[in-house]
């Protein structure tokens, strides 16, 4: 266990992120301009100052222990929020006022942006891409201080605005049966392999891929993807199909690959998160900015205008906001 972040080194977590992304120290040690020697000393510190064994090395090759793998995914949010901390201090203190926003691909941020920016000309917006598998750690790290994110999200100390909804299209290679069609429902898909959202929160893959179908049954699960080029990859080579929300598939238009609306599955939902620990007046006037702009929308306003949390793994929550 470790006694607290006080007891961290950054530059030994700079040092082993490198070592654990190469996985060659002779590498890591050209990246970070220092000898090899005092490399593997400043990694074998860390290693007793945790009191594990992050690495499993021999003459041939460098692999992750079980512990080093779970400690890069932290050390990455810790240098980040490091990092951001950093650049925080340093705008403050150079009297700058801005404000960085997370975005997801697709999700419609321009009508916030600009009625905000109507109230701050003078506050430069800052935009930062955050995936399906990380919606919350950018946000409680700090390296984006208010969030444009896909419902549901592991939001512990997070505060959350329902905005709109998204319709979802199947994604289909254009020479499938029904690749023509205007809409279909969900059981002409049954017994079609469905890829995954790689390291996607089961709750947020089951909202977004319809899973179980509105009849209980769980299609076979296809590869993993990471990227729409990765998706498009495995749906045009026949290993299976995925859902996706309206506007992303409006942004990959190809010859050989069909969207196609599904009809009797609910919507996903777009919505605005924040830390409510580091919530400036900034983030509050986004946030409001957010709310009534979203209220202009012509989606019916079912969730608009309502502030909430959202608990990490509830399932009545995120069924609700879908």
């Amino acid at each position: 266990m470790l006694d607290g972040p006080r007891d961290l080194d950054l530059r030994k977590l700079r040092y082993f992120v490198a070592v654990a992304e190469r996985l060659h120290f002779g590498q890591a040690a050209l990246a970070l301009h220092v000898t090899q020697p005092a490399l593997s000393r400043q990694v074998r510190q860390l290693e007793r100052d945790l009191g594990v064994v992050l690495f499993s090395r021999t003459s041939r090759e460098v692999k992750l222990t079980p512990a080093g793998e779970q400690f890069l995914h932290d050390a990455r949010g810790l240098l980040a929020a490091g990092r951001a901390a950093q650049d925080r201090a340093r705008r403050i203190g150079a009297g700058e006022r801005t404000l960085t926003v997370g975005f997801m691909l697709g999700t419609d941020v321009t009508a916030a942006l600009n009625a905000f920016s109507a109230g701050h000309p003078d506050v430069p917006i800052e935009l930062v891409r955050i995936r399906w598998w990380n919606q919350a750690q950018p946000l409680l790290d700090g390296t984006v201080e208010v969030g444009f994110v896909r419902l549901p999200v592991d939001s512990g100390g997070l505060g959350v605005l329902p905005l709109y909804p998204e319709r979802l299209s199947v994604v289909l290679p254009a020479r499938h049966p029904l690749a023509g069609e205007s809409g279909i429902r969900i059981t002409a898909l049954a017994g079609e392999p469905v890829l995954q959202y790689a390291d996607a929160t089961p709750a947020w893959a089951a909202v977004w891929n319809a899973v179980p179908r509105p009849d209980g049954t769980r299609p076979p699960p296809g590869p993993a993807f990471h990227d729409m080029e990765e998706l498009l990859g495995y749906v045009t080579a026949g290993r299976g199909v995925v859902l996706v929300p309206e506007p992303v598939a409006a942004l990959f238009p190809r010859p050989d690959i069909a969207y196609v609306p599904v009809t009797d599955v609910p919507p996903g939902e777009v919505a605005l998160a924040w830390d409510d620990a580091r919530r400036s007046t900034l983030v509050s006037d986004f946030v409001e900015a957010a709310r009534s702009t979203s209220r202009l929308r012509s989606h019916g306003g079912r969730a608009e205008g309502r502030s909430r949390r959202t608990a990490a793994g509830s399932p009545g929550q995120e069924a609700e906001g879908t």
